[in-house]
């Protein structure tokens, strides 16, 4: 089948669109809504799903800028919420089992 493997990486790719619109709707419902959290713990989770996608742009600005081979493009990507979830899971650990399968 030699149109299967594009079709995963067209799939995987469609998700990781769709992962990222879903979280910005959700950021996007929690400003406009009029509900304010009154559990610390819920305002804690609210903390994290706000500054996680700054953090993570840093580390993935970081990680590109230092051990990729062209960074231009994860640069740019890193500007984009939550891209720095793609670039873990697709970039970065499946190189980490590649490392790990060299080992043994």
């Amino acid at each position: 089948m030699p149109g299967a493997r594009g079709k995963v990486i067209t799939m995987k790719l469609f998700l990781w669109v769709l992962l990222g619109l879903m979280t910005t709707g959700l950021a996007f419902l929690f400003v406009i809504s009029p509900w304010t959290p009154r559990n610390p713990y819920v305002q804690d989770l609210l903390v994290v799903f706000f500054g996680a996608p700054s953090v993570g742009a840093f580390w993935m600005l970081y990680v590109a800028i230092r051990y990729e081979k062209r960074p231009l493009r994860f640069v740019c990507l890193a500007f984009i919420p939550f891209a720095f979830l793609w670039y873990y899971f697709e970039r970065v650990r499946p190189g980490k089992l590649v490392q790990r399968e060299q080992l043994n």
